[in-house]
């Protein structure tokens, strides 16, 4: 009986790892995870940052038992010691699991998780300096004139859209191309300037020198220009008057040579796309030079002026420019003119916006009326988003989306009680389907596919070139930017279920989701980037 004890002692103590500290005889002390300890044995064995050691009983003068978390706090401090900061962070957390209540423990975890944190920081600092530096070669590439290299290594350096190189990644992508227009231009190739400089825009679309060069692709002489003007201004012959009329713009004397192309627009002899190019320009820079200035009752008249010429162009920035004027006549420290603001935008479309001023009313006067009702709007709004994903059989999607509603309008009890229903009743559905991770993301991937298929059919469909001023009725532009916005939930998704659906082999979601961010910044944007063509559909 005494082996058998004897030989369950043994195994009890080889399977178990007790936490140790071991002194040894001169005094010096070896912490660690004892992983074997067997009565008999000349040696025990003690797992250490530096590996395992098998240490001499004759060596040792005393054992000190300790807990698992302490133990694994040695050894991190072990591996703290040599610098090896990943392993110091892996023990540490090991330590913390064992005894999350041990306050030298934790102490220890802030100080290594600290070190960790400053080790990622400077890795992170390091691949954006490299991107820095790939991103100023390239500008200096373009600089000597070395285009294709210099477009090579734009493409090489791409740092992704949630980079926080993202911003700089356009402005020296723009950088690159408005000096490749300006060499296009040097060399008597106006359309591969326009090419180039219309791109340069698109990337950087508040670049002024961009834009001004974009304008000299068309200019010739300005030392004649005046001339011009003076020797044809009394003609009533239209060939003179449209040479005044490009003498005008090249001057950037808008508001006097649009009259001129207007009239000659109409009549087939005379137009031609070079003159329609000008004039859809010239209305559109009108109307971003008042608001530039803050005349946004002149950039209102500009802008509706332009809906006349182009109706297809989006509403967004004559509502923009009506909130800003009605803006300036609020007293932001009254809540109720604020939450009438909120109100106003709301009613012309400028949903975020509306929100956003709606809770800055709530947090100055949480009992506003106003303000209540129309967050509220925007609650049962969202929450019938959720609940369409219900009855459409999206139960991934009723349910995120219901979680967003009870996050984001947490002061509706009720709301939040119908999205929990809603959440609810999509769980049940969804463990009831049983279907795999693959198969739901695939599902979400093609429901993307439609709603951005409805989108394209509104967008389509809004052809009509009555416009009325007084009707803010049906919009089929904001039924395209509803259905952009759920294509794109649907595919982000179905991504963050399958990451394997976003490869260009496969469904291609990441392209597909750019390009719906494209498309809803067009007819969304105040300031929309001008005649940019599209793809028929990303599939």
């Amino acid at each position: 009986m005494k082996v058998y004890a004897v030989l369950a002692m043994a195994l009890c103590f080889t399977a178990v790892a007790t936490a140790d500290i071991i002194v040894l005889q001169d005094g010096k002390r070896q912490e660690g995870l004892i992983i074997k300890d067997v009565p008999g044995d000349k040696t025990i064995t003690i797992r250490t940052a530096a590996g395992e050691i098998a240490i001499p009983r004759e060596k040792i003068s005393a054992i000190q038992r300790e807990s698992t978390a302490e133990s694994y706090a040695h050894i991190g401090d072990q591996f703290f010691a040599q610098n090896e900061i990943v392993k110091a962070y892996e023990a540490y957390r090991k330590a913390v699991e064992a005894d999350p209540n041990n306050t030298t423990v934790t102490a220890g975890m802030q100080k290594v998780e600290a070190a960790y944190q400053q080790m990622e920081a400077s890795k992170q600092r390091e691949q954006l300096r490299k991107i820095d530096d790939m991103l100023a070669q390239a500008v200096a590439l373009a600089e000597q004139g070395k285009f294709d290299e210099a477009n090579r290594l734009l493409k090489a350096a791409d740092p992704g859209e949630n980079s926080p190189r993202s911003d700089a990644y356009k402005r020296a992508f723009a950088r690159v191309y408005f000096l490749w227009g300006k060499s296009r231009l040097d060399h008597q190739d106006p359309p591969g300037a326009q090419e180039k400089l219309q791109i340069a825009l698109r990337l950087d679309p508040q670049n002024d020198e961009i834009r001004k060069a974009l304008l000299k692709v068309w200019e010739g002489d300005p030392n004649k220009l005046e001339a011009v003007i003076e020797q044809y201004k009394n003609s009533t012959r239209p060939e003179d008057e449209l040479k005044v009329a490009d003498a005008l713009f090249k001057l950037k004397r808008y508001d006097e040579a649009l009259p001129i192309y207007l009239k000659y627009l109409q009549e087939p002899k005379f137009a031609n796309e070079t003159m329609r190019q000008r004039v859809y320009m010239m209305f559109d820079m009108l109307h971003r030079q008042y608001a530039e200035k803050g005349d946004y009752k002149k950039a209102i008249e500009a802008y509706k002026l332009f809906l006349q010429f182009s109706p297809n162009e989006p509403t967004t920035p004559l509502a923009r420019y009506e909130y800003m004027l009605k803006r300036a006549q609020v007293n932001q420290n009254d809540p109720e003119q604020r939450a009438q603001l909120a109100k106003f935008a709301e009613e012309r479309g400028l949903l975020d916006v509306a929100k956003e001023e709606y809770r800055n009313v709530l947090a100055m006067d949480p009992a506003n009326k106003t303000a209540t009702e129309g967050l509220r709007r925007f609650a049962e709004s969202e929450l019938k988003d959720a609940s369409d994903f219900l009855a459409e059989q999206q139960f991934l999607l009723a349910t995120q989306k219901s979680l967003d509603v009870q996050s984001q309008y947490s002061m509706f009890p009720d709301i939040v009680q119908r999205a929990q229903e809603v959440a609810t009743k999509a769980k049940v559905e969804q463990e009831r389907i049983q279907k795999n991770v693959k198969q739901q993301a695939v599902a979400l991937a093609m429901r993307g596919d439609d709603y951005y298929n409805q989108a394209l059919s509104y967008l389509a469909a809004y052809t009509s070139t009555n416009f009325d001023e007084r009707k803010r009725a049906f919009s089929p532009k904001v039924e395209a930017a509803k259905y952009l916005q759920r294509a794109i939930y649907a595919w982000k998704n179905a991504l963050q279920l399958d990451p394997s659906l976003g490869a260009p082999t496969s469904y291609d979601l990441h392209n597909k989701i750019a390009d719906a961010y494209a498309r809803y910044a067009v007819i969304t944007n105040p300031y929309p980037p001008r005649r940019i063509q599209f793809p028929q559909n990303p599939q």
